[in-house]
């Protein structure tokens, strides 16, 4: 039997699509001196807090202060201080990262062809462009292509200029997450798993690609058990370039069984055509 793969892979597989990570804030890898530092300044600021708190409430510490114990304290409190500052500095920055990367819209809004309400968390590649998102978390369920979503994600590929510097990120699909079931392709499924749509450029749906299938589906009349993972495919592709006329892949969830041809078969994959007829290579 020659040897053969499939045009189209699971949807968990990375290589349908970049799935790009937001920017992260950089931090740099420290030495073991400035750890050594960054703890003196945590352990003088706890010597500050508790020599306070001696002074504030006991008669006895504040007699004891002399000239030199006052300039210990006095560097303490500088101590004190600039780690207070360092925190608040952190803050301020992971404050700026997620006004910049991770904004709440303040108002219904189409964003990817997708009707958005105020209230939805947003993940976005490129600061202020709402386009770019590649997560969206709505405050209620939206409804996208047959699916009340209350999560999208999508796969970005991102687009280059001859210096290798990013000019914009095109979708190329999008995986919705929601309530209940989906009909999708005339394929029910469990929309409380992803359902991963094609796209096309501007965000707007383009073809079904997976999902994972609910009660209800039949292949020849008979019953598809529940959590049977559903793909579209273009056809299997031979090594000689040949593409057999398979155009959806079933995959059978664990020690579920599914009779075909008169046989029983346990877990594994089946073949359907674009009939969805049960589909048997094509002799060659």
């Amino acid at each position: 039997m020659p040897f053969f793969w499939q045009r189209t892979l699971k949807p968990d597989d990375p290589s349908q699509g970049l799935s790009l990570e937001p920017p992260m804030i950089p931090i740099p890898i420290l030495s073991p001196e400035a750890i050594l530092i960054i703890l003196a300044f945590y352990a003088a600021t706890l010597a500050w807090l508790v020599w306070t708190l001696r002074i504030l409430f006991s008669e006895k510490t504040r007699h004891q202060l002399r000239a030199w114990r006052i300039l210990v304290y006095t560097i303490l409190t500088g101590m004190s201080c600039l780690t207070a500052w360092y925190h608040y500095d952190r803050q301020q920055q992971t404050a700026a990262f997620k006004t910049k990367f991770e904004p709440v819209l303040a108002e219904n809004s189409l964003i990817g062809g997708i009707n958005m309400p105020a209230g939805t968390k947003l993940v976005i590649e490129t600061p202020d462009d709402f386009e770019t998102f590649r997560k969206a978390q709505f405050p209620h369920p939206v409804r996208i292509s047959g699916t009340d979503a209350l999560l999208a994600e999508r796969y970005l590929s991102a687009e280059t200029d001859e210096e290798y510097h990013t000019t914009g990120y095109t979708p190329l699909n999008i995986r919705l997450t929601g309530l209940g079931e989906s009909l999708e392709n005339d394929w029910r499924c469990d929309a409380t798993h992803p359902i991963t749509l094609q796209t096309h450029g501007d965000g707007s749906i383009k073809a079904f690609e997976s999902c994972i299938a609910a009660a209800g589906n039949r292949i020849e009349n008979l019953p598809l058990p529940k959590g049977a993972q559903i793909i579209a495919t273009d056809g299997s592709v031979f090594t000689d370039g040949f593409v057999d006329l398979d155009r959806w892949l079933i995959y059978l969830p664990d020690n579920a069984d599914f009779r075909v041809q008169n046989k029983q078969q346990i877990e594994g994959v089946i073949r359907l055509d674009a009939e969805r007829r049960i589909f048997t290579q094509t002799p060659r």
